[in-house]
């Protein structure tokens, strides 16, 4: 079985460590703090994840080209890592960051974690980042829906999202977590735009959440090339073992399950 990980959380330590800590104060028993950084791809390889997506998050202002470099040396390090530059709507210099990111390091994509970033999708500030992404025919995994959040923030929402679609209607975009907890117009967005797409991060065998399963195997098999397998590791209160399980046993074709563990994650990024 092939596996294409295509949600995967690693930052320099001191800043994972903060990441836990925050974690651990809102109530969520993460299994795998205590790995030393070494050791989440070596647990990653022993599952059989051929390639992953190294995804992290500017939750302020000028870092984010800093991480970005930090990411840059992780990935030589780990080869079937590909990275995906973060980014903040108030960095400074924010279209010389893209073309750095982008051009010259040739980065995947870019990862917006916006109930983080507190912004909403359609901030005019996000405008050069899809207009960067769009030109170079790049994917944008932008959390911007309110699992696992309040659903009373205002900045939050697939609706902002919509609204972005709108305007940049051949984006790539994955949103991450089925689109719960509005898999209704995540599964919209999917039908209405041709390069939008849903993964399966967080969501799959998550102890504390109901998985709509027989709504989501509809989908998948009437959608297979728009889901991606995605863990969340470490962040996420299951295992990836678990994760992989719940997919397997699912129901789904064969043919389906191999196009959502590897084949649309390894297209996305132009690997097929």
């Amino acid at each position: 079985m092939k596996i294409w990980d295509a949600h995967v959380h690693l930052f320099p330590e001191k800043l994972q460590t903060a990441i836990f800590q925050w974690f651990s104060r809102n109530n969520w028993n993460i299994p795998h703090t205590n790995l030393k950084l070494k050791e989440y791809p070596e647990y990653l390889r022993t599952m059989g994840v051929e390639g992953a997506y190294l995804l992290t998050y500017a939750h302020k202002p000028n870092m984010s080209i800093e991480l970005n470099k930090w990411v840059q040396d992780f990935c030589r390090q780990y080869a079937w890592f590909i990275p995906f530059a973060c980014i903040h709507p108030g960095d400074h210099n924010i279209e010389e960051n893209i073309r750095i990111v982008l051009d010259e390091w040739d980065f995947a994509g870019f990862k917006l974690q916006l109930p983080v970033q507190q912004f909403a999708a359609n901030d005019p500030g996000l405008n050069a980042v899809y207009e960067g992404a769009h030109k170079r025919q790049k994917p944008v995994i932008i959390h911007a829906g309110t699992a696992p959040y309040s659903q009373s923030d205002p900045l939050i929402g697939l609706g902002h999202l919509e609204d972005t679609m709108n305007r940049w209607p051949e984006l790539k975009v994955v949103i991450p977590h089925f689109g719960l907890y509005e898999e209704d117009t995540a599964i919209s967005l999917v039908e209405k735009f041709p390069n939008v797409y849903l993964d399966t991060s967080w969501a799959l065998g998550n102890p504390k959440e109901n998985l709509p399963t027989d709504y989501l195997v509809y989908y998948m098999e009437k959608y297979p090339d728009k889901f991606l397998y995605g863990s969340d590791f470490p962040f996420i209160e299951q295992t990836p073992e678990e994760q992989l399980r719940v997919l397997l046993n699912m129901g789904l074709s064969k043919a389906t399950l191999s196009k959502i563990l590897y084949e649309n994650a390894r297209r996305l990024v132009h690997f097929a």
